[in-house]
């Protein structure tokens, strides 16, 4: 049998090629040239899909898989029916966990572009969520692709979208909008939907100016944004993200999860951050906006101009207006 084929490997080929004949095709070659099929099972560049198709199978054969292989088997259960990952616990920990991320990321890298069946689907949903929020993996661009990915294929993704957003990762909006230049109005629709709660991208006329008013938007409120909690389960057509206003007003970045700031306050800064939340909302928002602008600008007017009284401050404000001469 040649394993060389265009997928790399003859089960992944047959796993899309015939999906049907995939289990009695290896039953055969279990019984005919046992090594092949091992080797074809072990294969580095097996595909996940491929193993779940055969996984009732195997579990008669964990003992000659290799310790991927006996972990994504482990996984499916534990997502399926409730059990551990049968890790050997002789190992050091940090070999353990080395294995476990491993093996989940095989299982998303190959197999997150297909649907197969619910419980497929299933498993896909826990190992990005376990990648995400409980071995805290770089995958979030990675998560997105595969919303979208579901969203054509008419296919579940709430929980996708909620632990997505429960990352408190900001970044991920970055990645939201970079689909609205898709040359798929599919997708770039979607992008823009997704990106709705940012008024400056709600009310522009078409997915491309969306994504130039985004970016300026993002550059503007990056390190000043906070998680709100107001998933989609939570609130249909939430807000995810709000602007942590006086936090842009003082140049402060804050901490997405819960806006506190990064920086420490001086104690003047502290009595200004006081002063500021007792203003009116508009009065706040039009406050941090002129302060933003003036400090990208011109910095050294701006350091005169943030340590005068606030009175003086929102005084300056009404004279100047936001936009005009020296802002």
């Amino acid at each position: 049998m040649n394993a060389d084929t265009q997928q790399g490997n003859h089960l992944n080929r047959l796993r899309r090629e015939r999906p049907g004949a995939l289990q009695e095709e290896w039953t055969h070659l279990c019984q005919t040239d046992i090594k092949s099929a091992l080797r074809l099972i072990n294969d580095p560049k097996l595909e996940f899909p491929a193993l779940f198709t055969l996984k009732d199978q195997l579990e008669e054969r964990g003992a000659v898989l290799n310790p991927r292989n006996r972990i994504a088997l482990a996984h499916i259960r534990n997502v399926l029916q409730g059990a551990d990952l049968g890790i050997d616990t002789n190992a050091p920990f940090p070999d353990q966990h080395d294995l476990v991320v491993g093996s989940l990321l095989w299982i998303l890298r190959t197999g997150w572009k297909n649907i197969l069946s619910t419980d497929y689907a299933q498993v896909i949903d826990l190992t990005a969520i376990h990648i995400l929020h409980t071995y805290h993996q770089d995958w979030t661009k990675e998560m997105i692709d595969l919303i979208f990915y579901r969203y054509k294929n008419k296919s579940q993704r709430h929980y996708l979208i909620s632990a997505l957003l429960e990352t408190a990762n900001p970044a991920c909006l970055v990645y939201l909008a970079n689909y609205l230049l898709s040359d798929q109005t599919v997708e770039s629709d979607y992008a823009r939907r997704m990106l709705s709660f940012i008024p400056e991208v709600r009310h522009t006329l078409d997915c491309k100016s969306a994504f130039f008013v985004f970016e300026t938007w993002y550059e503007e409120n990056g390190h000043y944004l906070v998680y709100t909690g107001e998933t989609n389960d939570a609130v249909p057509g939430g807000r995810p993200y709000r602007i942590h206003y006086s936090a842009k007003y003082l140049g402060k970045a804050v901490m997405p999860r819960n806006g506190e700031p990064i920086q420490t306050l001086l104690p003047e800064e502290k009595r200004s951050y006081l002063a500021f939340l007792k203003l009116p909302r508009k009065t706040q928002i039009a406050l941090s906006n002129f302060s933003a602008q003036l400090r990208k600008r011109q910095p050294r007017n701006w350091r005169f101009w943030i340590a005068q009284p606030l009175n003086q401050q929102i005084g300056s404000l009404r004279e100047r207006r936001y936009g005009g001469e020296g802002a």
